[in-house]
């Protein structure tokens, strides 16, 4: 287990140091998460709006939101929150998730068969959430995200990783595979499958859909998902924004 640290540790160290500009790169939509870094100095926020269905109750998502800034070459940070309306009880009541602190850091370019590889890491920051999502201890969560680009139009994507959710010690692992489509130079769409494997409650989800450039900046999507053990008591519907805040020169 230490010698695998080790090489991807080296990896990643190897990959900051060869690691070129990307023009825009998005964390948005889908559950899994691709392996592109904002820029160097770079500012970017993810916005989005969902809403979870949960049989006679249900979750509206008004502010889902990432800030990303690319703090070096191939390496960026992260801060995330999201605030709620859920139903409980016969009436809606406001929350908020609290604050997640992380990192995503570009381990390798990809290369022919090679994927892409990066390796992202966050913080869940204890007392910051409310009107229960308040997170107690430190809750991190570590992935391995590769991507496989197969032909101009057509790539494979797939995560790996554990999290913790602050009360109990034992993590809960998360696997995603996705499909994603260049269907024209401005549109895209992908289809994609994952898993949270938890003690007493595993998430078996699907989730598709579209990514819109409607400036080279700006990416607008649409997606909806579904529990495949449960898909009409648990499904989401959601849409967003990624707004590249500023392109420094180099």
């Amino acid at each position: 287990m230490k010698r695998i640290f080790a090489v991807l540790m080296l990896m990643c160290v190897f990959g900051v140091t060869l690691a070129q500009e990307i023009e825009f790169t998005a964390d948005r939509p889908g559950a899994s998460t691709g392996p592109g870094v904002v820029a160097r100095k770079v500012v970017q926020l993810e916005q989005g709006i969902q809403y979870d269905g949960d049989g006679a109750k249900g979750q509206f998502t008004f502010s889902n939101t990432l800030l990303r800034y690319g703090l070096f070459d191939g390496v960026e940070v992260r801060l995330g929150g999201d605030a709620f309306i859920h139903h409980n009880e016969a009436k809606w009541n406001a929350a908020f998730s609290g604050l997640t602190l992380g990192t995503k850091i570009r381990c390798f370019e990809g290369r022919d068969a090679i994927p892409a590889i990066s390796l992202m890491a966050n913080l869940a920051i204890p007392g910051t959430g409310n009107n229960g999502f308040v997170v107690e201890h430190l809750a991190p969560s570590i992935y391995l995200l590769f991507d496989n680009p197969v032909n101009d139009w057509f790539s494979i994507g797939y995560n790996v990783g554990a999290e913790w959710d602050g009360v109990t010690p034992a993590p809960s692992a998360f696997v995603a595979l996705c499909f994603g489509f260049s269907v024209t130079e401005r549109l895209g769409a992908f289809v994609e499958s994952y898993n949270n494997f938890a003690r007493g409650n595993c998430l078996y989800g699907v989730d598709f859909g579209f990514n819109y450039m409607v400036h080279e900046r700006v990416q607008l999507d649409l997606a909806a998902s579904l529990d495949v053990r449960q898909p009409k008591q648990c499904w989401a519907l959601s849409c967003g924004v990624a707004w590249q805040i500023n392109n420094p020169k180099r």
